[in-house]
């Protein structure tokens, strides 16, 4: 039988010279570097976990305790109270989002995304009421006032929304 051959040959061209001025300023090998770079990748390519059922989970849950230095539980503290949250809770949403690679939203969030849902309804309604005008012929004019009107309700909406989005994806970050 015959062996598998575990190396990789690979072609840089010009980009060998700088690569390998790289590596020496990191003081290590090229192909540490390189197989390196490969490991991250292939941990990347892991599919992240996802929510798997609509409703919450009731079981028993498990305790598990974390212990924090000083600063670490100074910053919690902040963060939950600047996410009008419970630290637990924090910690919680801190965990799924590294799990799941999803945002978990705190009250603030979940507010703007409640109002996000009602003018939502209300754009329906307003494109139920165009649509109704349209059929019964009415006036031109009336018609622009709804799609203008219509106009702002969903470029407030997108700015509200937006804001949550990014603000969600940079909770997680530390500095």
């Amino acid at each position: 039988m015959e062996k598998e051959n575990t190396y990789l040959n690979l072609y840089l061209g010009a980009l060998k010279t700088p690569w390998i001025n790289h590596c020496k300023e990191l003081n290590q090998k090229p192909g540490s570097v390189l197989k390196r770079f490969v490991q991250d990748q292939l941990k990347e390519s892991v599919k992240p976990l996802k929510q798997t059922r609509e409703s919450p989970d009731d079981a028993i849950k498990q305790r598990f305790t974390v212990l924090l230095t000083p600063s670490e539980k100074a910053a919690l503290e902040i963060c939950a109270k600047r996410d009008q949250c419970s630290q637990r809770r924090w910690v919680i949403n801190a965990i799924r989002a590294g799990l799941t690679k999803q945002p978990q939203f705190g009250m603030k969030e979940i507010k703007v995304l409640g109002n996000s849902n009602y003018q939502l309804l209300a754009v329906g309604r307003n494109i139920n009421q165009i649509a109704k005008a349209l059929n019964e012929g009415g006036e031109s004019h009336n018609i622009s006032e709804l799609i203008l009107d219509l106009r702002k309700v969903i470029k407030v909406h997108v700015k509200a929304v937006s804001n949550v989005l990014r603000a969600s994806v940079g909770r997680w970050d530390i500095e």
